[in-house]
């Protein structure tokens, strides 16, 4: 599979069920929220605005989408509803199929860059910069259900782990 062949199946609405967990000491959170993703043409103008801003070529941009988030997490029972937030990420082609750069940014946020690695059916985004590091890695158990797992750990010591399964909405 390519990764071109794996964002194809990305696209449409997904309830994401989410637990987090904290560096020792922060109570654990779970979350609930939709996400809505939609492919989004290589040629549109908010993808060679964020490939300029990070000082790449748009027309080496082969995937695009954008994430809309709207969602609520909960501290042991009090919900609270998150702002809704888009986020933009596009994907540069490379030497082979399954590995590149990626940029993303979410909404008026500074744009983040990355790598990706599709290795089998398991896709990892790879943030490394003097801020942070974040490993994201996300894999289908069928078609309609996908698993997705993140570690983020900053510089200042904080930590974070998270597992999400989502579930496709169908229309």
């Amino acid at each position: 599979m390519s990764i071109v062949n794996f964002f194809e199946t990305v696209e449409g609405t997904w309830f994401s069920q989410r637990t987090t967990h904290f560096a020792p000491g922060q109570p654990s959170q779970t979350g609930q929220a939709t996400l809505k993703i939609a492919r989004v043409e290589t040629s549109d103008a908010r993808v060679t605005a964020l490939c300029q801003q990070c000082n790449a070529d748009a027309n080496a941009a082969i995937f695009a989408y954008t994430i809309q988030q709207e969602g609520q997490a909960s501290l042991y029972g009090s919900g609270a509803a998150t702002p809704p937030r888009t986020t933009l990420m596009v994907g540069l082609k490379s030497d082979d199929d399954c590995s590149g750069q990626f940029f993303s940014q979410t909404d008026r946020e500074p744009a983040i860059a990355g790598k990706y690695c599709l290795e089998g059916e398991v896709l990892t985004l790879s943030v490394r910069n003097e801020e942070f590091q974040s490993d994201e890695r996300l894999w289908y158990m069928n078609p309609n259900l996908r698993m997705r797992t993140s570690l983020v750990k900053r510089a200042d010591g904080y930590q974070m782990a998270s597992f999400c399964s989502e579930i496709r909405r169908s229309s």
